[in-house]
């Protein structure tokens, strides 16, 4: 008998990544789906899945117009759509490929209602670790990454666990293609365009987490969610850049007082990790072959530039000092600043710009509880358009 199955955040990339494998899927029922408001990127896959029968739409005009063109569906609609789903599907496992601070409360939920859940939305760790890790201790809820640098964590340490060596492993290592710009000066960053920007060298994803990807935010978020994730210190995970991103995360140990490596090396598709999700960790860990090692052999790995990607570490920094509600404003800075140079009223530096004035005039900052999330999250917006209208006008 399959499982029903839910995925919200249906219609951007990694959600459809995730209809196209579950659409040949003999272990999953899809029953509902969530997304805001396009919901042509779905029309293609409805012919696939006779068992769906629940869509949240957040936009209320694009629901309509979804419902008055199927109205076989049964639609949720509005700001709390994605919670409404869940709460109709509550047996159901949960695929959360939601961008955004939005993610969290879906997660929260997930976990009151002991569903497992698939885990793309790294928000969910990165504002609100606090409230998830709380959750966990009374939900039999089971988490699984579907990013692809954690997935091959998660492989990584099972495999580390398998060979006796988990008791010696000194740091995880998440790896970042370096993004579009990887090959430009430093003094060329100034005139950078969206269009270079968005031209991600190795991933095709989209608009936001491209841009992420260029300045190594969405690699210091991926830091924080790795020791999250993995009960780290943050001081034991790093990044560094491979180049053709096939390798996907390393762990380093001590053994006979030599510093060793585990290193995950798998094709670039996102395929790959959801199909770990997917089977809930179960999916072994490739063995390299002399073939692959010749291959590793030849990739080019290099340490991230703090000059080049300043990014990186005020992200990390962020997270340690101001915790889950610094990362909301910090997060909502980043959105609001991404859209402003895409739009061309901002240049690519006045993003770091951005960041960095958040950082440095964070406001003071409320508890994080549940009841409060929305709250906390409308007020980071606000904040968010007052530091972009300041860079503006630099």
């Amino acid at each position: 008998m399959r499982e029903d199955i839910v995925v919200l955040g249906a219609t951007g990339s990694i959600g459809r990544q995730t209809l196209d494998i579950l659409a040949f899927s003999s272990v999953y029922r899809l029953v509902g789906v969530s997304f805001s408001s396009h919901f042509e990127k779905l029309e293609p896959y409805l012919l696939y899945f006779d068992s769906l029968k629940y869509v949240a739409i957040a936009e209320e005009e694009a629901s309509k117009a979804f419902h008055k063109k199927h109205p076989d569906y049964v639609v949720f609609s509005g700001k709390d759509a994605n919670l409404a789903l869940l709460r109709q599907c509550s047996s159901a496992v949960v695929f959360n490929s939601l961008m955004g601070n939005c993610g969290l409360l879906p997660s929260l939920l997930a976990l009151r209602q002991n569903q497992d859940f698939l885990l793309s939305n790294k928000e969910s760790l990165v504002i609100g670790s606090s409230l998830i890790e709380k959750e966990k201790k009374t939900s039999t809820s089971h988490l699984y990454p579907v990013d692809s640098e954690h997935v091959a964590l998660a492989k990584l340490l099972k495999e580390a666990q398998k060979e006796g060596i988990s008791d010696k492993v000194t740091k995880l290592i998440v790896t970042a293609s370096g993004g579009a710009l990887r090959d430009k000066k430093k003094e060329d960053l100034p005139f950078a365009t969206p269009q270079e920007v968005l031209h991600h060298p190795t991933w095709a994803m989209g608009k936001k987490i491209t841009c992420d990807s260029a300045t190594l935010v969405n690699k210091g978020y991926e830091v924080i969610e790795a020791s999250v994730l993995f009960s780290a210190p943050l001081s034991k995970v790093g990044a560094i850049i491979c180049r053709e991103s096939l390798v996907h995360a390393e762990l380093l140990y001590i053994e006979n007082g030599e510093e060793k490596k585990l290193l995950e090396y798998s094709p670039c598709s996102m395929k790959v990790a959801i199909a770990y999700a997917l089977s809930k960790g179960t999916l072994e860990m490739h063995h390299n072959n002399n073939e692959d090692l010749e291959t590793i052999s030849r990739l080019h790995f290099a340490p991230i530039d703090p000059d080049f990607y300043p990014a990186f570490l005020l992200t990390v920094h962020t997270f340690e000092k101001y915790g889950n509600v610094g990362m909301i404003y910090y997060n909502a800075v980043d959105t609001k600043a991404i859209d402003a140079f895409l739009e061309g009223r901002i240049s690519y530096l006045q993003l770091n710009q951005a960041l960095e004035y958040t950082f440095s005039h964070m406001p003071s900052l409320p508890p994080l509880e549940e009841n409060h999330v929305g709250d906390i999250i409308e007020s980071a917006e606000r904040f968010a358009v007052e530091v972009v209208r300041k860079i503006e006008k630099k």
